[in-house]
């Protein structure tokens, strides 16, 4: 095995462990996400608190398929040097990780303002955590579209 197949195996690894922990929270949250709440301080405090690793876990696994999806893209040759974000969104449609790009380019949207906005309005706030709940099975999604490729292609995840 190469050093590209270890990254390859260890990046699949962490996606597939942050998605479990996305599992651990939706029994917690599903009775109340989504929210029409206005504010987060409605929410009990334990469901207030798995909001939060919410938000993080959904951060933290868009990364982690970003760069999963550069790495499959570089394990079958394409030089991703100059791939853009549409670039990259198009390659992952064509693969069939995404219906349509668009999605794609939602979620990146999402992470980064999710990592470089904090809002101080309380309703953004709250809108993300929904936001974050209906992206979560998006995520999850293409996780299992990579594996299957993947997998059809030779690779053993």
């Amino acid at each position: 095995m190469s050093d590209a197949d270890d990254v390859l195996h260890a990046t699949l690894l962490r996606c597939r462990r942050l998605s479990v922990g996305i599992d651990e929270l939706r029994p917690i949250l599903s009775a109340h996400l989504p929210t029409q709440i206005s504010v987060l301080d409605a929410l009990p405090l334990i469901e207030r608190i798995a909001s939060i690793a919410l938000l993080k876990r959904v951060e933290q696994l868009q990364d982690m398929i970003a760069r999963l999806v550069r790495l499959v893209a570089v394990w079958e040759l394409l030089d991703t040097a100059m791939m853009t974000r549409r670039d990259m969104a198009n390659w992952m449609e064509k693969t069939r990780f995404v219906e349509d790009a668009d999605q794609w380019v939602d979620l990146t949207l999402l992470r980064n303002r999710l990592v470089h906005e904090y809002p101080i309005d309380e309703a953004e706030q709250v809108r993300r955590v929904n936001q974050c709940w209906d992206a979560v099975t998006q995520l999850q999604s293409i996780v299992t579209a990579i594996v299957t490729y993947l997998s059809t292609k030779g690779f053993s995840a």
